[in-house]
């Protein structure tokens, strides 16, 4: 059987990472896109380079934002399991 390491850092870095990825990130994503949508109204701005942020800039970034999303949700599952595992091995 391999031996086991964790610490009481390794549990409260994992439980940083957990808090990161559960509520600040995703507030961040979900501002990013509220900004953007709002960029990308005519009403709101418009002319040749909002034109090109609508049509090409914000297309993309939104695309990058979602699996940016997708990436975390993944790292959530990860980092659950990180603790689970110290949790396990008599970590805190």
């Amino acid at each position: 059987m391999a031996t086991v390491k964790s610490t009481d850092l390794a549990h409260q870095e994992a439980g940083k990472m957990m808090s990161l990825i559960t509520s600040q990130l995703p507030q961040l994503i979900n501002q990013l896109n509220g900004h953007g949508q709002t960029l990308s109204d005519p009403n709101h701005w418009d002319g040749p380079l909002a034109q090109r942020f609508r049509g090409e800039v914000w297309p993309q970034a939104r695309g990058d934002l979602d699996k940016m999303r997708a990436s975390l949700e993944h790292l959530q599952q990860q980092v659950q399991k990180i603790l689970t595992n110290i949790s396990h091995a008599g970590g805190a």
